[in-house]
């Protein structure tokens, strides 16, 4: 499934990109997510975006889900390095959301953010920035040692986005 992502999203770009006569190669658009980002929203295309949002915020997820299992093992290292990989793709955060990208422009079964976002822009960016630092202060803690130090701190500045810019999952029709 995540290949067919990938290749949807390649596809997409390649056709996007030779509309207007600009020749890259794939590969350098599969490896720069946030060069996609922009080019798909320069060029409308909306779902694009969605998805490689959606797939940051799943790697973010499972970069956390590890970090608390590797702090509950008091492995230091992969504690920092999960940390890390967290601060990397929280900065991404502000680059996924284009305006036009909200449910309201999308439909509820797209995407969950709130056009909230970019009502109150500073909010949300100082919102992702709070995780981006949350995740560098463990990444500090446990490259001194402390594995455990500030684990839960990270899970706790999700909210900081959640609760105000994300809306409620959309409910799925009974068949």
């Amino acid at each position: 499934m995540k290949i067919w992502i990938k290749s949807t999203l390649i596809a997409g770009m390649a056709v996007a990109i030779l509309g207007t006569g600009t020749t890259l190669t794939s590969s350098a658009l599969a490896e720069d997510v946030k060069a996609n980002t922009q080019l798909a929203a320069h060029h409308g295309n909306k779902m694009a975006v969605v998805k490689a949002r959606v797939k940051n915020f799943r790697a973010i997820s499972k970069a956390h889900k590890a970090m608390k299992k590797a702090a509950k093992a008091g492995n230091a290292d992969a504690v920092a390095a999960a940390a890390n990989d967290i601060a990397e793709k929280s900065d991404k955060i502000a680059g996924l959301f284009p305006k036009g990208s909200s449910r309201a422009d999308l439909g509820k079964k797209v995407t969950r953010a709130k056009a909230a976002i970019w009502k109150d822009w500073s909010k949300f960016v100082a919102a992702a920035n709070n995780m981006k630092n949350a995740a560098l202060a463990v990444a500090s803690a446990a490259k001194a040692g402390n594995a455990k130090a500030g684990a839960k701190g990270i899970g706790k500045t999700c909210g900081g986005c959640h609760k105000p810019f994300r809306g409620k999952k959309a409910k799925k029709k009974k068949s």
